[in-house]
């Protein structure tokens, strides 16, 4: 099956849980949402003294107007928040996903505010009624209550997003296709982008984040250290390649003695980008020198092919702009480089 293919086929998985999340979801917790927050809307008007609204009734906002007149508002599935936090939780399994913990909390900020949102439409149309009559809670529900749901869906989403995607200093481009990571020049591609002068001269300020003061205050030590490993295997330090090519040298040989897992995201960056010999022998030397330790994913695996094909291919003295140094340097981009059997048998 071509590549296209299976894209075809992981995109039709993605579509099916995505309805399997809405249709099973919906089926499951339909009713107990409607009870839910018919029973939240109505304890929390009575928590701010309006004491003419009842939830006894399961799914139903009783109002007791002073004219005598009981209006029951019952609370349908259409009227909960239900489908839009379903939907929600279906974009996260099939979009945001690989964000995991960013994802997780962006989707339970996500479900706290549409559910509050949706609530305080609920008892504005209950006051509506209280206030002018049947008349009035119809109205509100179905025309400003329409507005309202759309437009609490959407913060909903765009607060997700916002909890869910990195910062935007830490993008590797915005939507104009200037690069905001400090990608070194002699790093530069063609199709990476480029960089504006002026970004160059702005000096990233230290602010307080959400993330900070939960690994600092919330989280034991353990759990903290344990997400900023993993954070740190998939963070390119684009600082390395503003050192001096001696200093680099030294400075991957010193990542790559953290092991192979640590700091992979780096590695493979040295190996795609770098043009040095010196850097990329050092690179390819301490791969080499770390045969014993395990490979825990496939990026693990690429730098070590990669480093495997080096040192089949690499001639002493070879200029930087051969053929075969510009094969090994996009071995990663491009896959690693196949050995034939007979440099197996070299």
């Amino acid at each position: 099956m071509t590549g296209a293919g299976r894209r075809r086929l992981v995109i039709l998985g993605e579509l099916l849980l995505a309805v399997a999340v809405c249709v099973v979801g919906y089926g499951a917790l339909a009713q107990w949402a409607q009870e839910h927050e018919a029973r939240w809307v109505a304890a929390a008007l009575r928590a701010v003294g309006v004491d003419q609204v009842s939830g006894v009734l399961p799914g139903h906002i009783l109002v007791f107007r002073d004219d005598g007149e009981l209006l029951n508002a019952a609370v349908t599935a259409s009227c909960s928040s239900l489908l839009s936090v379903l939907g929600l939780t279906a974009l996260t399994l099939t979009v945001l996903r690989s964000r995991r913990l960013h994802a997780l909390v962006g989707l339970a900020a996500a479900i706290l505010g549409v559910v509050v949102l949706n609530d305080l439409r609920l008892a504005g149309s209950t006051m509506a009624g209280l206030w002018w009559g049947r008349g009035a809670l119809v109205l509100f529900h179905d025309w400003v209550g329409t507005v309202w749901t759309f437009a609490s869906t959407l913060v909903g989403f765009l607060l997700m997003v916002c909890l869910t995607l990195p910062a935007a200093e830490r993008a590797e481009q915005n939507v104009a296709g200037h690069h905001t990571a400090r990608r070194p020049s002699s790093w530069a591609r063609p199709g990476l982008g480029y960089r504006l002068p002026e970004l160059d001269a702005v000096v990233a300020g230290r602010r307080r984040t959400l993330t900070g003061l939960l690994h600092r205050y919330v989280l034991p030590r353990s759990v903290s250290g344990r997400l900023a490993g993993r954070r740190e295997t998939g963070r390119v330090d684009y600082r390395l390649g503003h050192l001096p090519a001696d200093q680099r040298a030294a400075e991957v040989s010193r990542l790559a003695g953290d092991g192979l897992g640590a700091h992979t995201a780096t590695l493979l960056a040295v190996a795609t980008y770098e043009r040095d010999l010196t850097v990329l022998d050092t690179l390819a030397d301490a791969v080499a020198a770390r045969q014993w330790e395990p490979v825990v994913n496939d990026r693990v695996a690429a730098l070590r092919l990669w480093a495997r094909s080096w040192l089949f291919e690499r001639v002493p003295e070879s200029p930087p702009h051969s053929p075969g140094f510009a094969r090994l340097t996009a071995a990663v981009a491009a896959g690693p480089v196949p050995t034939s059997p007979s440099q197996d048998a070299r």
